[in-house]
């Protein structure tokens, strides 16, 4: 089964694309093909990837309003595209969205896509896990009474989304919209756009929450199929080094190793990638250390 993985950024993110199709590459993985979506890089920068013959687009915009409403964002273009990979890329029969801040430390993550996208479902991470301190935010009101504020219920309530809908996103995880993958013609696609056409037309929800929200509705409130992948497919922290092994490995027992990292809310990370965070090693010691991949490979 060829997966197409695609990605995508600015100028300001070629080294991060870099790295990630670096890592892809290290994989060995012959059924694996790279495109990138051209969320205002340079003419060297489309030149090279092109040179390695990577596949790299312009998305192009949903709509005139959504370019209004982005302004100088052009960025902005690659996140409202992940609904429109199956437009972008026709001829691709998976896709397999990463984003840019993410790298591959070992292919176990792709032998999980595989299994779940054959089915015609969405395979997504979702954000409740045993990594969670707290598994929503919530707002005391007073005395025993609180309100909810987890991400979906609150972004459906902001974009005054009918009641059946909200109440579907009510105590529901987020689906990180970082990292999934769907068979081209999977039904998934078009309810994508349906929702992303009406959302973005609202002005009370950030463009960028908006795939994130309508991943949300066609799962929760629709019912399309999906299925939750282990965090080690998406893993966004706390993050935890073995020594012994190399490799960036999950936080909790059995440790397994990481398949994908991702750097999501690390911005000094993603912008200078000898920045080291505090983390800890098989023997909970703590340790400084950067989670971008060209500091971490042999």
């Amino acid at each position: 089964m060829e997966l197409n993985i695609v990605t995508g950024g600015d100028s300001k993110y070629f080294d991060l694309i870099n790295e990630l199709c670096i890592s892809i590459e290290k994989l060995e993985d012959k059924n694996l093909k790279i495109s990138v979506l051209d969320g205002g890089l340079s003419t060297s920068q489309v030149n090279y990837f092109r040179s390695k013959k990577i596949d790299v687009i312009d998305p192009g915009w949903p709509n005139d309003q959504t370019k209004i409403r982005a302004g100088k964002k052009k960025f902005l273009k690659v996140e409202l595209a992940k609904a429109n990979l199956d437009k972008l890329l026709p001829n691709a029969e998976y896709l397999f969205w990463v984003d840019a801040d993410a790298w591959f430390q070992n292919g176990k993550a792709l032998d999980i896509v595989r299994t779940v996208i054959k089915k015609n479902k969405l395979a997504i991470v979702s954000q409740a896990s045993r990594l969670q301190g707290h598994h929503m935010t919530v707002k005391k009101i007073f005395g025993p009474l609180y309100l909810l504020k987890n991400i979906l219920y609150k972004n459906a309530n902001k974009a005054k989304l009918a009641s059946k809908v909200v109440n579907e996103l009510i105590c529901r995880p987020t689906l990180n919209a970082g990292i999934f993958a769907i068979a081209n013609n999977a039904p998934h696609w078009n309810r994508l756009r349906y929702w992303q056409s009406i959302l973005v037309k609202n002005r009370n929800i950030r463009l960028f929450t908006t795939t994130q929200l309508a991943l949300g509705i066609i799962s929760y409130y629709e019912k399309l199929g999906f299925e939750a992948m282990p965090e080690t497919c998406n893993y966004m922290g706390p993050y935890r080094w073995s020594a012994n092994l190399n490799l960036f490995i999950d936080y909790y027992a059995p440790y397994d190793p990481v398949s994908i990292m991702h750097m999501a809310a690390q911005d000094k990370m993603r912008d200078d990638k000898t920045h080291k965070i505090k983390i800890i090693d098989e023997n909970d010691n703590f340790i400084e250390k950067s989670l971008r991949y060209f500091e971490n490979i042999n």
